[in-house]
C-alpha cells in the first residue's frame, strides 16, 4: 500500500522553508536510526565490492552520518542537504557535502554518481515517484539505496511525512519508476531498506 498525507500541490514538509530552522539530526548517534543506517551502508558496500570505482551521492544526507560510514569503502562519496543546521556535522564527521535544494529548485546543480543514497528522504518529498523517474533518466545512476518507515498509516504517521509505504508498496514505488529491487531488508521493527538496480 501507498499512502499520501497531503492535498496541496507541494506539502510544506518538503520545502526548504520547513527545514530552515530545524535542529541538526545526528541520526548515527540516535538509537532508533542506527540499524537502518548500518543496513544502508552494508548495501552500498555490497555494490562497492564489485565496483572499486563506485561513486556515491547521498541526497538528503543530513549531518553526514551515513557518508562517514561509507566514505572509505567507495572511490568517492559526497552529499547534499538543505537544512542549515546539518552543515556543522559535515565538518565534524569529515565528509564532503554541500547545501543544495536538490529535490526542488537545484536538481541540475547536483552530481549523482553511480549510486544514489536516499535514506529517510522519499517520504518527505512532494513527488517521490517523479524523483525516482528523474534519477532513472540520469544515465550514470545505476543503483539506489533508500530507506523509509514500513508501518506508517493514515491513522499513525509522523507529521513530518508526506507519504508512507508498506513493504509491498515500497517495492512497487521503485519498480514502477524503472528500478528493480534486488534486496529489501528490515533491520528492525520500523524501517525498510532497499537496494535497487537500473532495469
Amino acid at each position: 500500500m501507498e499512502y499520501k498525507f497531503f492535498t496541496e500541490n507541494v506539502p510544506f514538509v518538503s520545502t526548504a522553508e520547513f527545514h530552515r530552522d530545524r535542529e541538526r539530526a545526528p541520526h548515527l548517534e540516535q538509537g532508533m536510526h542506527i540499524p537502518r543506517l548500518y543496513a544502508a551502508a552494508d548495501l552500498v558496500r555490497r555494490v562497492a565490492r564489485d565496483d572499486p570505482d563506485l561513486q556515491v551521492s547521498d541526497l538528503g544526507c543530513g549531518d553526514g552520518g551515513l557518508l562517514s560510514l561509507i566514505q572509505n569503502d567507495v572511490k568517492l562519496a559526497w552529499g547534499y542537504d538543505f537544512a542549515p543546521a546539518n552543515a556543522a556535522g559535515w565538518v565534524e564527521r569529515g565528509v564532503a557535502a554541500r547545501s543544495l535544494d536538490v529535490f526542488n529548485t537545484q536538481w541540475d546543480e547536483a552530481v549523482y554518481g553511480d549510486l544514489v543514497v536516499m535514506t529517510e528522504v522519499l517520504e518527505h518529498l512532494a513527488d517521490p515517484h517523479g524523483v525516482l523517474k528523474r534519477l532513472h533518466a540520469e544515465d550514470e545512476v545505476q543503483w539506489i539505496v533508500a530507506s523509509s518507515p514500513r508501518n506508517e498509516t493514515p491513522e499513525s504517521h509522523s507529521g513530518e511525512h508526506a507519504w508512507a509505504w508498506d513493504v509491498t508498496g515500497y517495492v512497487t514505488l521503485f519498480e514502477q519508476s524503472g528500478w528493480h529491487v534486488t534486496m529489501h531488508v528490515m533491520p528492525d521493527g520500523y524501517f525498510q531498506v532497499i537496494l535497487a538496480e537500473r532495469q
